[in-house]
């Protein structure tokens, strides 16, 4: 936790800022509100767009009537996404692809890979494979996302608590090929949770999603501070105070 205290008196600003015009916002609702909205200054946990194109073409949807006509934000070119794995997470950003980071390693050549092994070690109950021993099929699992049970393998995603494009946006876009691959596969870095979650989290830190169950807050926050530090992931000094009263507040002082 001390970690985000210092990031929050010294941590130069790397991620690129917008331009000077008021960025559109994204809410955790995926509703893009634009300058002059009635919802616009009232929207405090947001993804920043430079237009509404961008906006909507990241998966956002227009406001409703009456929270504002979306204008043009900015001249910045828009993002795009031209598939499920690949998109523009920040203006003048070089293009996020999933396919950076690899796959699910099989290191030990055992023919399980990263999310059968971890899958295996997290069950609490007896396990059972597939006919060729590679995959875990059934077991039981604690979500501690949602605090619920889950018995089978296939109603489970494997999360990267810090998701690849969030890493990829704090300074991942930087790295060697061997140290992303390190991070997609790193058994700190991942949960086994159901998948609903994992996709309604999507690539947001903690300052845009935690988990349903609270009584796990806390502990997902410092794990997200440890993983983040380990990394050596770079906030702006505003996003690193944030997360550390966030800790605070989940944690207590």
């Amino acid at each position: 936790m001390s970690f985000f205290r210092a990031i929050a008196i010294t941590a130069a600003i790397t991620i690129p800022t917008l331009s000077a015009a008021d960025p559109v916002k994204m809410s955790t609702s995926g509703i893009c509100h634009c300058p002059g909205g009635s919802y616009y200054a009232r929207t405090k946990n947001y993804r920043p767009y430079p237009s509404i194109q961008a906006c909507l073409e990241a998966g956002g949807r227009h406001p409703k009537k009456g929270q504002g006509a979306c204008e043009l934000a900015s001249s910045t070119p828009a993002f795009s996404r031209r598939t499920a794995n690949a998109l523009i997470v920040s203006a003048g950003r070089i293009s996020y692809d999933r396919d950076l980071f690899g796959g699910w390693a099989d290191d030990n050549g055992d023919c399980q890979n990263t999310r059968h092994e971890l899958l295996a070690e997290l069950s609490t109950g007896p396990i059972r494979y597939s006919g060729d021993g590679c995959r875990v099929e059934r077991g039981r699992w604690n979500d501690p996302y949602s605090g619920q049970i889950h018995l089978d393998a296939g109603a489970l995603d494997i999360d990267h608590l810090v998701p690849l494009a969030y890493a990829w946006a704090h300074g991942a876009d930087t790295w060697v090929e061997e140290k992303r691959h390190r991070f997609a596969n790193d058994p700190v870095n991942l949960f086994a949770v159901e998948a609903s979650a994992n996709r309604q989290k999507g690539a947001s830190g903690p300052l845009e999603w935690l988990p349903e169950d609270a009584r796990f807050h806390c502990q997902y926050l410092v794990r997200f501070t440890r993983v983040s530090e380990s990394y050596g992931l770079t906030f702006s000094q505003q996003e690193a105070d944030d997360i550390y009263g966030l800790v605070q507040e989940k944690c207590g002082s």
